[in-house]
Order: structure tokens, then C-alpha cells, then sequence
């Protein structure tokens, strides 16, 4: 049968985890892929189902599909008079032991929320650098004030570079790999609001200095 191998030299669990997430096989109280104290992923090969899942997902291409033994286990010799084990005890019996739950150790932890502190400060700045870039492009493609002839600027142009700027962000954390899974509806309101008050506050900054120099 073929299960999943891990190549240590390549895997990087600080910014990623995706294989221990996402495999389908693993259980809350048996899981199939854990982190282990080395700071990389490791592979119960007893509890591992060969879907090849993990090799899909994982970024760094540090899982392969190799080839082990099946292990096959022997049955108890059932005498004339004993009766034969049920279909329900039986799967039981060969079930194998679950594998220890993995505790988190203080340099994992505080490699986790490092990681985490990185990741906000990285979206953070992409949102503001949008910001300010949606608010420069508003100014100069949906027009400025006048007071000689009375032009006003386009707020359906503005709103619509705004609302790209928001939605473009999520391409953007794929392509340098911020896994976007773990981001919830606050995060995603963080992202936009973020982006709205620079747009905001460089648009009326130009705007108003337009304005005044006019």
C-alpha cells in the first residue's frame, strides 16, 4: 500500500500547517499528520489512508507517495465448539492503537504567534499600500473640483476602484502564500476597512489640495 513520506529538509510548518488541516483521514483523537517537536510535519503510516491529498496541497513539495508493506494480521484459530468472533467485535480487534495527541511546545508556540504577527503586519501593509494606490487612481480617473466651471468628481468611479482594491487582496495573500483559510469574516472587515480609510484620506488629501492650488 502507498502512504504519505514526508522529506524533513524541505517542510516548513511555520507559515504553512496545511497538511495537518486538511487531511481527510485524520480525527480529532487520531490524528494522521502532527508537528513534531523538530518544528516539522511527521506521518503516522499506521493511520494513513494513501489518498495523496496532503502531496496536492502542500506548497513546499516536501510529501511523497511511497510504497510499504501491508501488514497483515493473523486470526485466532477458532475451535470446534467456539464460536466464531462477530463482524462487529472483529474490526475492533484489529483496529490500531491511535497515535499520542500532539501538545504544542513553547517554541512552537511562540513560533505560531511570530508567524501570526508577521502575517498581520504583511496584510495590514498590502491593505494601506491598496488603499493609497485606489485613492491615486480615484483622483486622476474620476475627476477633481473646480470652482471656475463647477466639475465635481465621480463617486460611482472612486467606489468601484475601492471595492477592486478590496477584492484583489485575496489573489494577492494566494500568490505569497498566506493561507487564506484561516482568515474569518473580522479579518476580511479588518482588510476593508483598512483600505477604505486610506482610499478615503488620500483621495479628499488630493482632492482638497487640487482644490486649493486651483
Amino acid at each position: 500500500m502507498q502512504v504519505a513520506y514526508i522529506r524533513k529538509e524541505k517542510c516548513n510548518t511555520t507559515m504553512c500547517n496545511r497538511c495537518v488541516k486538511f487531511c481527510p483521514a485524520s480525527r480529532k483523537d487520531m490524528p494522521v499528520i502532527f508537528i513534531g517537536r523538530n518544528k516539522k510535519a511527521t506521518v503516522v503510516e499506521e493511520l494513513c489512508n494513501g489518498c495523496g491529498k496532503c502531496v496536492k496541497i502542500c506548497p513546499e513539495k516536501a510529501i511523497e507517495m511511497k510504497f510499504i508493506k501491508d501488514k497483515v494480521v493473523a486470526a485466532e484459530p477458532v475451535g470446534e465448539t467456539e464460536e466464531a468472533p462477530s463482524k462487529q467485535t472483529a474490526p475492533s480487534q484489529a483496529a490500531p492503537a491511535p497515535a499520542p495527541k500532539h501538545k504544542e511546545t513553547p517554541e512552537e508556540k511562540k513560533a505560531r504567534k511570530k508567524a501570526e504577527h508577521v502575517n498581520r503586519v504583511i496584510r495590514t501593509a498590502i491593505a494601506c499600500v491598496l488603499g493609497m494606490l485606489a485613492g491615486l487612481a480615484s483622483f486622476y480617473l474620476a475627476g477633481t473640483m473646480s470652482m471656475t466651471d463647477g466639475t465635481q468628481p465621480m463617486p460611482v468611479i472612486g467606489l468601484l476602484i475601492l471595492v477592486l482594491a478590496i477584492v484583489i487582496q485575496k489573489t494577492i495573500f494566494m500568490v505569497i502564500r498566506i493561507d487564506v483559510s484561516k482568515l474569518g469574516k473580522k479579518d476580511w472587515f479588518y482588510q476593508g476597512f483598512m483600505t477604505f480609510v486610506t482610499w478615503y484620506l488620500s483621495w479628499t488629501m488630493m482632492l482638497s489640495t487640487s482644490f486649493l492650488s486651483a
